[in-house]
């Protein structure tokens, strides 16, 4: 099922049709597994194998995904989550507080789902649901195997929900995926994808090959006024590793405002990318405009803009904002008005005014 073609709600009609049966109570009676089919009798469990009692009792049917913990369930899933080729639900992570949070918002779904939790070898843990819970996620457009194959999207339903649906499934991605680097105070979000294109392709026109996640994620951003871009981080073979970035002090501070993270080292690495910001930053690939506009508010007031008077008003240095004047000379936006001088001769910062 294409994930434009789902509501965000799994309906019994949705599942009979699978393979999965029905405990139902018929009076003061349990029927024996059958072939779930759309009756009245209340379903006492649902399950993918006949002969077993695994499965979701007692389901909240429909199944609705359009909540707050059908986010955070839908992102863990695509994040450091998997649905495997057997179409079981696994999670994996080694912080035990995400672990509880995707069972709560599983359960908050589904109902009494079955689940198990291992711990592996590396120190992490695995959350396990039932096959049926698998089945049931397909019906959302996500699809069994590495998603660095399968390529699917964030389902439609997600990208057109309320800010508080978008901002769950944001933290919880950023749980999983994020990162924050405090060497150049970037948020970042990586994904691997598998495909056959030339890595100067992938250098040019990295949004347009990266995979479907990073594609979702910029959209939510942008419903957030958060401005991010997407890059080639790594190449190998067949391999490609797309990364989303977030720069900036404003648009650092509207992630930790609206969306922030589960995860207290990366709220604490958050809080020191935006405070080693000593001044508001210029929007990336957007500088010049930036500068521009302070140059206009510059200009307004006393009638001509120099290097010093820019710097000021950009709280920039003296180097960056001489080099923001060259740029709007190159691109035809300013002119050079006057080269004035001192009483001894020698010269004082040039003056320029808006074209």
């Amino acid at each position: 099922m294409g994930d434009n073609k789902v509501s965000g709600i799994v309906k019994l009609e949705d599942i009979q049709n699978t393979n999965s049966y029905a405990l139902l109570m018929k009076g003061k009676n349990k029927v024996p597994l059958i072939k779930i089919k759309d009756n009245k009798k209340p379903i006492l469990l649902i399950t993918s194998v006949k002969n077993t009692n695994i499965g979701i009792k007692n389901p909240k049917f429909p199944f609705d995904f359009r909540t707050k913990s059908g986010a955070r369930f839908i992102a863990a899933i695509m994040g450091d989550g998997e649905i495997n080729k057997q179409i079981n639900v696994r999670y994996n992570n080694q912080n035990k507080k995400l672990i509880r949070l995707v069972l709560k918002s599983a359960q908050d779904i589904f109902g009494g789902v079955d689940f198990k939790i291992y711990e592996r070898g590396d120190k992490t843990f695995q959350l396990h649901f039932p096959k049926i819970v698998g089945l049931i996620t397909i019906r959302l457009g996500l699809k069994p195997g590495y998603k660095s194959k399968t390529n699917y999207k964030i389902p439609s339903f997600i990208l057109k929900s309320k800010k508080e649906i978008k901002a769950i499934f944001l933290r919880q991605f950023f749980n999983d995926e994020g990162s924050i680097r405090l060497s150049d105070r970037r948020l970042q979000i990586k994904q691997t994808l598998s495909i056959k294109i030339s890595k100067e392709r992938c250098r040019k026109n990295p949004g347009k090959y990266c995979h479907n996640f990073l594609k979702g994620i910029k959209q939510l951003f942008d419903s957030f006024e958060i401005s991010s871009n997407i890059a080639l981080e790594g190449y190998r073979n067949e391999k490609v590793d797309f990364g989303i970035s977030v720069y900036g002090k404003e648009n650092l501070e509207k992630f930790q405002k609206e969306i922030g993270s589960d995860i207290e080292e990366k709220r604490n690495n958050l809080d020191k990318a935006i405070k080693n910001y000593k001044f508001p930053s210029a929007p990336r690939n957007k500088r010049l405009l930036w500068a521009l506009d302070k140059f206009k508010k510059i200009q307004n007031k006393r009638g001509y803009v120099t290097k010093c008077s820019l710097s000021e008003e950009s709280q920039r240095s003296i180097k960056t904002a001489t080099s923001f004047l060259v740029d709007l000379k190159k691109q035809g936006k300013i002119r050079e008005i006057e080269k004035p001088r001192n009483k001894k001769g020698h010269f004082l910062p040039r003056k320029y005014v808006w074209i």
